[in-house]
């Protein structure tokens, strides 16, 4: 009997003896394969094997599912009721640009005038507030990153932030030659 399986053998007697309390006995054959059974046999050893302490796992809490992040209001207003990032979508993967793509975002009621937008990457504001729709963003290092936008009244001071979203920047790697 090979080694390995005479360790199976004695793990599974070893593991089911606490339940079944049987003895467990020993032996070696004449070719001298180590044999464990629960069964006597002349020349055998009777192994004492003492009790496994049962372990019982915790229980199990399952993190609570995080409901979809509220718009928050910096000042208070009733001007705008909600400002979002329209694309790119939540756990969006960026391939092939090279760090750049584009940001649109809508207000509701639409930007008034005076109002500019104001993106965030990484909780950082990302380039000059605008008044356009559009963000063209360049550069952006590769890994996991949040969006966000905020509206800005003309005194520059935010009034209504989005809700943050998640993307994955790829940007390819040139592997270059060793000089020799």
């Amino acid at each position: 009997m090979p080694k390995q399986l005479s360790i199976f053998l004695l793990t599974a007697l070893i593991a089911s003896a606490p339940h079944a309390q049987a003895k467990v006995y020993k032996w070696v054959t004449p070719d001298g394969t180590v044999v464990y059974s629960d069964q006597p046999h002349p020349n055998a050893e009777v192994l004492n094997i003492e009790p496994l302490h049962p372990y019982k796992a915790p229980a199990y809490q399952a993190p609570e599912a995080e409901e979809s992040a509220p718009q928050t209001s910096v000042e208070t207003t009733a001007k705008y009721s909600s400002v979002t990032i329209d694309s790119p979508e939540h756990d969006t993967n960026i391939h092939g640009t090279g760090g750049s793509f584009s940001v649109n975002v809508s207000s509701n009621p639409p930007l008034k005038s005076g109002d500019k937008y104001q993106l965030l990457i990484d909780g950082s504001a990302t380039g000059a507030p605008t008044s356009h729709s559009q963000f063209n963003v360049q550069n952006v290092n590769r890994g996991t990153h949040s969006l966000s936008v905020q509206i800005l009244n003309k005194q520059g001071k935010s009034i209504l932030q989005s809700p943050a979203i998640t993307i994955h920047v790829h940007r390819a790697q040139v592997k270059r030659k060793q000089p020799r």
